[in-house]
Parts: C-alpha cells; structure tokens; sequence
C-alpha cells in the first residue's frame, strides 16, 4: 500500500473512505487512489461529525506542508470535512478491502512484534493497514488488563491491544474471552470481517501496533440509510444521536437484505 501522502496546494481536496478512530484521529482510504490517510480532527472543530463505519467524506487539505513523521507517513491535514454519504455493500466493500489489504506473508506493518522503537523508523514503510478477519479470532484481556484482538497471521497468532473507545468499552462489559466471530457478533453488534492495524504515536521511545478500529462485510440497507442521513444531517446537529457511542454507530449492521 502507498505510503506517499498527497500533494499540497491551494484547493486540494479529496474523497476518503472513513475506516477508524482512535482517540483524536481518524484512518481513512482515499476513494482514487486507494492510499491510505491519517489525519487528527478538533472534536471542538468537527462536534457536529460522526464516524460511521464506511462513511464517506470530502475533506480539504491544509495549503500549509505538513511536517513529516516517519511514524506516519500517511499523514495529512485535513482543515474542512464534507460528509458526502455510506458505503454499505458487500461487494464494494470487500473490493476495497482486497486492494488495501496487506500479504500474510509479510510482518504486519512490515515488522515483527508488538511495537517498535522510533528511532529504528524510517517512514519507507506503511503505519496503517487494512487485514480480513477469519472465523477464529479471540478478543480477551491480556495479562497487562488490555483488551485485545487475536487472530492468525501467516504461521502466528497475531494479538493487538483494541484502541477504539466504543469498542474497548463494550468488550469491557464481557464476562469471559469472546473465541469466536459469533461470540464477538453479540457484544459488537456485527460479525468482525476487517480490523483496521496502525502504529499509535510514540510513547516511552516506541510506536505500538493497534488494533484501530473493526468493520463489518457489509452492511444492511436500512442501516446503511439511517447512517447516510445521520452523516448528511450532522453539519447541523451536535454529537450524541440514539445510537452512537463515542461517535461510532453500532447495531444490527449485518442484517440480511439483498444488497450484496
């Protein structure tokens, strides 16, 4: 996946795919280039904004060039943000997925373990990928107390710290290990089909993987056109619409209908 971040000049602007958030950033595709962005929003700023799973937006870049971080090459400053409407169906969304998806063949994020020190970084390498999910995978609290995500990578068992609030939050309230996709389908609301991996920003010298966010396969008709008008309707709203926590909006997102 590209890891070069657009050009900057005056009126630049593009259309992005929202995957996650994680605390004041957010992850996204861009829609024509299929390169990934990462970019930190003002909640005061964007209040009236939601972070639907797929959500579409138009943002404006910062005329200003954005310093570079080797930790995040993909990083951008978006000074306006549009939302434009919902991605919702299986095939569109598993063809985004094949074409931002990293090989099991390599390390996620390109190397092995849990994080890496900042100064082994040098930027040539994506901080931001997208993984298809299988039915055995495990979210459980590691012997730190961390929520975490497990699933097999390669010939490993990859297992990330879950930095989404709404979703740490909910698997908080899980009384035992969630070790299937179903069991995880009941506390989330949808069966995980993609997890969005980043490196969090350096703390203590190191950057560490994380699981940003996780997405559905699909997602079903009537949810897709509730979440389209709570994204068209946000520019004059305030957050905290029934139905979202911490700005991500769960439920039955996989509900059978015949968008495929």
């Amino acid at each position: 996946m590209s890891a070069i971040r657009p050009s900057y000049g005056q009126d630049t602007s593009m259309e992005i795919v929202v995957l996650a958030n994680y605390g004041s950033e957010i992850f996204g595709v861009d829609q024509q280039t299929r390169a990934f962005v990462r970019f930190e929003v003002d909640y005061d700023q964007f209040a009236h904004l939601t972070f639907n799973p797929f959500a579409l937006w138009k943002i404006r870049l910062s005329s200003d060039q954005v310093p570079a971080d080797p930790s995040r090459p993909e990083f951008i400053e978006a000074t306006e943000i549009i939302p434009t409407g919902q991605l919702h169906k299986k095939r569109t969304i598993a063809l985004l997925a094949r074409e931002c998806s990293s090989p099991t063949s390599i390390p996620i994020l390109g190397f092995n373990g849990p994080s890496i020190s900042y100064g082994q970084i040098t930027g040539r390498s994506p901080s931001v990928t997208l993984i298809e999910l299988t039915k055995r995978q495990a979210i459980r609290k590691n012997s730190y107390g961390e929520i975490t995500i497990s699933f097999p990578w390669g010939q490993v068992i990859a297992s990330l710290p879950i930095g989404n609030e709404a979703e740490r939050q909910l698997f908080e309230h899980a009384d035992r290990p969630l070790n299937s996709n179903k069991e995880v389908a009941y506390v989330l609301g949808f069966k995980p089909k993609y997890v969005v991996v980043g490196l969090a920003r350096p703390r203590a010298g190191y950057c560490r993987k994380m699981a940003m966010g996780l997405l559905p396969e699909k997602i079903s008709r009537k949810t897709a056109k509730a979440l389209k008008t709570l994204q068209l309707d946000s520019a004059s709203k305030d957050r905290g619409h029934n139905g979202t926590v911490d700005g991500t909006v769960f439920g039955d997102l996989e509900e059978d209908d015949s968008s495929q």
